[in-house]
Parts: C-alpha cells; sequence; structure tokens
C-alpha cells in the first residue's frame, strides 16, 4: 500500500472521528424529537469510514462499521431508543476505530492484529442489534460510497481549495524561523543606524515591518479554539460519574477562545485533573445533594474567555467546597504548615495545592493522594500561568486559570546587569525608574519608597551571583518595578536597553528547570540572553529571603 494513500486515509478517518465524541455525548442529552441531525452526522461518519476501509482493504474495520452502522439505523428509523447503555457502547466502538485506524499498517499487514477487540466488539453490537428489527446486509451491488447530493453548477465556475491540512511539526518550525527573521532584521537596522549605513536604513525598516507582519500571520494560524479539546472533557466527566456512582453535567461556554497549539496541548493534563477533583471532591451524591436541597444533578461548568493578552478559564461545581480549616489541619499534620503561624482563609484554601495535602477520608479510584492539585499548579506554572481557587463549604469551589495567548514569541523589555543581558515579560512590567546607586548597594536599604508604598528591591546582578553592585559609580542604578500577582517589588539593574521581542527557547534538559527562569533569547548580537519568569523570580527571591542564591528546581 502506497505510504501517501496509506496517510490520507488516517487523515481523512480521523477528521470523521474528530467531533464523534461530541455528538454521541449531544445524542445521550437530546430530547428524541431533537436527535434527528445527530444521528445522521454519527451514522454518515461510520458509513463513510467503512466505505474508505473496505476500499483500503481493512476488513475488520470495515466489519466493525458496519455493525455500528445497523444499530445506528435502528435509531434512526426510531425502533431503538439513545439510551446511556447505547451512549456507552458507541463511545467504546468509536474509540476502537480511533485505535485501528491509527494502526491500520498493521491491520493491513496482519488483519489478525486487531481480531479479538473487533470480536468483543461485534458481539455487543450483534446482542444490541437482536434487542430491535433486524437489518439486512447491504446488496452486492450497493455502491460502497458515501451517499452524496450533485449540486449541478456552470461548468467554468472555477474550483478552490479552501483549506490545506500542515503537520504541526512543520508550523512549529515556521514560526521559529521567524522568530530568527525578526533577529536578523534587528541586527540589519543596528547596523543600519551606523553613520555609514544611512542609506539602508529604510530598506532595514521596511524588511521588519513585513517580518512582523508575517510573524503575526504565522503565530495566528498557531492558535487554536479551545473546543477542539472540550468533547474529552465531557468524556471525562460522564466516566467519572458512572465510577463513582455520581450524576453531573459539565457546561461548556467560551469554546472559541483562542489559545496558541502548544498551550491547548499542555494544559490538558491540569484540567482534567481539576475535573477529576471537582467529581471526586465537590459533587455530592445524589441522595446526599437532595438532602441538601439541591438537585440530584450536580454542575460542573469550564468556561473560558480572552481578556487583553491572557486567556481566563473557569472551572467550577456546586458541590460540597473545600473546607480551609480541615486544609490547615491537614498541612500541619504533614509538617507543611506551621499551626503557631495564623494563615488567612485565601492562604489556607491555597495549601491545596501543596504535594501530599488531601481532606478525602481515603484513596479512591479517582482521586485521594494529594498529588492531583499539586500537578495541575505545576502544569500552569510551566506555561507562565498562574491558579486561583475560591470555595466555600455548602456552595462549591471554583479554579482561574490564567494564562498567555501565546507562548512562541514574547514582548519583553531588555535590560543589562552584572554585565549580561536578561529580558522581562512586558505583562509583569509596571514602570522604570532610576534610584541612587549607594543607596541600593547598601544591604541594609533595600526597601523603595515609591509614591508612599514600600516595594522590596531585588538586585538582580546578586541573585545569580554575578557579584554586589558598585556603589562607587557615579551613573545611576535603573529599577524595573513589576507585579506578579498580588506581589509587587522592584528589580534593581544597571541599565534599561527597551523593549525588544525574544524568541523564547528551551533551555534543555541538560540544565532543567532554574527558579526564575522561562527559557533563553538570542539577541541581536548572535548572543544568548535569559528571558527571566517574574513570578518564579518572585518565589524564590522570597524563598531565599535575602534573594542572593541560585535554586535549581527538582
Amino acid at each position: 500500500m502506497d505510504d501517501k494513500i496509506c496517510d490520507m486515509f488516517v487523515e481523512s478517518c480521523l477528521e470523521q472521528l474528530s467531533g464523534i465524541e461530541s455528538a454521541v455525548l449531544d445524542l445521550e442529552k437530546a430530547a428524541p424529537e431533537g436527535r434527528t441531525a445527530g444521528l445522521e452526522a454519527v451514522f454518515r461518519a461510520a458509513h463513510t469510514i467503512k466505505s474508505d476501509a473496505a476500499a483500503m482493504g481493512a476488513a475488520p474495520l470495515s466489519a466493525l462499521c458496519h455493525a455500528v452502522e445497523t444499530v445506528l439505523a435502528q435509531a434512526r428509523e426510531g425502533r431503538r431508543p439513545v439510551t446511556a447503555e447505547l451512549a456507552g457502547e458507541l463511545l467504546r466502538d468509536f474509540d476502537l476505530m480511533t485505535a485501528m485506524v491509527r494502526r491500520v499498517r498493521d491491520i493491513l499487514a496482519d488483519p489478525d492484529a486487531a481480531a479479538q477487540g473487533v470480536r468483543d466488539a461485534l458481539d455487543r453490537l450483534d446482542r444490541l442489534a437482536a434487542q430491535g428489527a433486524s437489518l439486512p446486509s447491504p446488496a452486492l451491488n450497493e455502491p460502497d460510497t458515501p451517499d452524496r447530493a450533485a449540486r449541478p453548477g456552470p461548468d467554468d465556475a472555477p474550483e478552490r481549495i479552501e483549506n490545506v491540512t500542515i503537520p504541526a511539526r512543520e508550523l512549529d518550525i515556521l514560526v521559529d524561523r521567524i522568530g530568527e527573521l525578526g533577529i536578523v532584521q534587528a541586527r540589519l537596522e543596528k547596523l543600519a543606524r551606523r553613520p555609514d549605513g544611512r542609506d539602508f536604513l529604510a530598506v532595514a525598516e521596511e524588511i521588519g515591518r513585513l517580518a512582523g507582519l508575517l510573524r503575526d500571520q504565522a503565530l495566528g494560524l498557531r492558535l487554536l479554539p479551545l473546543r477542539v479539546s472540550f468533547p474529552k472533557y465531557r468524556r471525562l466527566v460522564r466516566d467519572a460519574c458512572a465510577r463513582l456512582g455520581k450524576d453531573a453535567e459539565l457546561v461548556l461556554s467560551g469554546e472559541n477562545t483562542e489559545l496558541d497549539k502548544t498551550l491547548i496541548e499542555r494544559l490538558n493534563t491540569p484540567v482534567l485533573h481539576l475535573l477529576r477533583n471537582a467529581v471526586d471532591h465537590g459533587i455530592e451524591p445524589p441522595q446526599a445533594r437532595q438532602a441538601l436541597g439541591k438537585p440530584g444533578r450536580g454542575r460542573i461548568s469550564l468556561r473560558a474567555r480572552q481578556e487583553g493578552n491572557e486567556a481566563v478559564i473557569e472551572i467550577a461545581d456546586d458541590g460540597a467546597g473545600i473546607d480551609a480549616d480541615a486544609l490547615w489541619n491537614a498541612a500541619c499534620a504533614r509538617g507543611l504548615a506551621d499551626p503557631g503561624r495564623p494563615m488567612a482563609r485565601e492562604d489556607r484554601l491555597r495549601l491545596a495545592f501543596l504535594p501530599g495535602v488531601s481532606t478525602a477520608t481515603g484513596v479512591g479510584e479517582v482521586s485521594g493522594r494529594g498529588v492531583g492539585m499539586d500537578a495541575a499548579r505545576e502544569g500552569i506554572a510551566g506555561l507562565r500561568g498562574s491558579i486561583g481557587i475560591d470555595s466555600a463549604p455548602g456552595r462549591g469551589t471554583t479554579f482561574t486559570i490564567r494564562l498567555p495567548v501565546s507562548l512562541a514569541i514574547i514582548d519583553c523589555l531588555e535590560v543589562r546587569a552584572g554585565g549580561g543581558l536578561y529580558f522581562f515579560h512586558l505583562d509583569y512590567v509596571e514602570e522604570c525608574l532610576e534610584m541612587e546607586r549607594g543607596r541600593v548597594a547598601d544591604p541594609g536599604k533595600r526597601i523603595l519608597a515609591l509614591r508612599g508604598e514600600p516595594l522590596p528591591i531585588l538586585r538582580l546582578a546578586e541573585f545569580f551571583g554575578l557579584g554586589a553592585m558598585d556603589a562607587a559609580r557615579s551613573d545611576p542604578a535603573h529599577g524595573v518595578v513589576v507585579r506578579a500577582g498580588e506581589t509587587r517589588f522592584c528589580i534593581a539593574v544597571d541599565e534599561v536597553l527597551g523593549q525588544k521581542q525574544a524568541v523564547l527557547k528551551n533551555l534543555g534538559p541538560a540544565l532543567g528547570r532554574i527558579a526564575g527562569i522561562l527559557g533563553g533569547t538570542v539577541t541581536e548580537d548572535g548572543h544568548m540572553a535569559l528571558v527571566l519568569d517574574v513570578p518564579g523570580l518572585a518565589r524564590a527571591a522570597l524563598s531565599s529571603r535575602a534573594g542572593d542564591t541560585r535554586r535549581r528546581d527538582p
């Protein structure tokens, strides 16, 4: 079998299957009179995959699709109700189809490779079909192609291809190359501003304009709506409720909010942890809810929206809520909090993100070990995001996630400290100012009074172990006032160079994760510089108290 034909088959089938899970879940919830369109869509997908699989010679996949068609045809004709049992069976069968499509080369080489799984599915479907009126198999002369309505049109009408499929890896490389083009353009403009480069300065500026337009266009291609992940969340809540004997619906909104595809991929795990937590710890069993005067069916909401350069995702439930005092006691029992130091309610709620802290009375199939929330926090922090929590006993819990829209190219403030260049994400920068160098260098005067508000001063060069600031220099020191959540402080540097765009590069597994550093970037001179993580810098400085040691995360 030709590899290109096989790739086209896999791509076509996966496209058909991409919305199937959501369509089946919609069928389960829809009123009987509103199921016709959904049944038709699911039936068409199964029929198309069956036809393509038969043409490819993938007989096991074709047989599975035909058996699914038989049961769906009974539902289409009103001879079978759409029950939770049928929806569950369809979900299992389409999961199997997806796995078979991804392994189609193995199945073509050895049809018995998927025999057992297909036989089990066919047995289940045959039993379901036997409960309703059986349907005849397709006639031998029936064309094995999807039904298509002929649409007459003028002979001279031009045919246009509206969409093309690009491998995600190729798109990543394109964005990376455009970032490097921007670096080269900045170097060219720097050379053009020399006294002997006046003639080609205009050319350099025009190249910069075009590179910026190209960059924005390429980044736009990487933005995807969150709805690509929403169906799997519905499936997760449904399956978790079935295992735990609970009843809850997941209500989704803001599905057209767009994020960088890398963010969507890496956001999946934290969201799954939070949804499992909502089902297991939040939503009460139906009888307990009714005894409390609540509806028997719980409600979990996943809402997304965009605010400026941030995407905001809220996961809320109307369940039991979190007892802040119980969290406090659990953290104290594990030595993660000091019983002698009072803590506000908001701070006690944030203890839920500490590893090993859980108010569950036992370890269950879904959660209870106190690691899910810590994993969610770590995953979101790795995306340069933040997560907040608000809860009240008996009323439910809301987690609020804030993320940058894109991770690839970021607007930064470039500074110099201790002989090195550093970049701060502009989203955290509030203002820049000049300070008396001798005062900043004095270890006993690390507080800046800015318009009546005291701000702690972090000396960047000293934090990275590059030596103390030279108090004898006559030029002033510069300060960058930043805010990370509720923490506001001033970072002392030697010079503020201006706003730049940085192409964020991973430092690689050899260096691991270093507190206060997002990654690296290439400067106009072709050298490497560090892009700083302001929230991580704040945490590292506070944990070291003096802000003068460098720490490596485990």
